[in-house]
């Protein structure tokens, strides 16, 4: 009777090993349609209307969202050329906690990366210059809603 109780991972296991890379890519091209999704929603733009407006189908946008299909560069630059957006990319590490993500004349942009598991709600702002940015004082930080 135990033994029909047991779970066997030894194929789940296997099937991890044997498919790891489709898996991984799946998930990146996921983690770039969770952007897109918020860009739709964002703008009021249905799946429907963005598959016609880029000049694709709806199954296929579909497919794109939940996975089933992988993004490629033709669907970026159909999406960047439609709605006039640039999409970008950035290369971060893992395991960091604190790194400055963008150091302009204007503002300086701090990615505080403590749990991802949570969509980020609010943005941090300072009121000072970004050559001022070691005299930063707590009275001098916002926070602001996105939305």
């Amino acid at each position: 009777m135990s033994n029909v109780n047991k779970i066997d991972t030894t194929s789940f296991d296997s099937y991890l090993k044997k498919n790891r890379t489709k898996i991984d890519e799946s998930l990146v091209s996921l983690r770039f349609m969770k952007e897109v999704d918020y860009f739709l929603d964002y703008n009021k733009i249905t799946q429907r209307k963005l598959a016609d407006e880029i000049g694709c189908t709806e199954a296929y946008v579909s497919q794109l969202m939940s996975g089933v299909k992988k993004i490629n560069t033709s669907f970026i630059n159909k999406l960047e050329k439609h709605y006039e957006v640039k999409v970008e990319f950035k290369i971060l590490p893992k395991k960091e906690c604190n790194y400055i993500t963008s150091f302009a004349n204007t503002f300086i942009q701090i990615n505080i990366n403590i749990d991802d598991s949570f969509e980020a709600l609010n943005m941090f702002s300072s009121k000072n210059s970004p050559i001022e940015y070691y005299e930063l004082d707590a009275d001098s930080y916002t926070i602001e809603t996105n939305g």
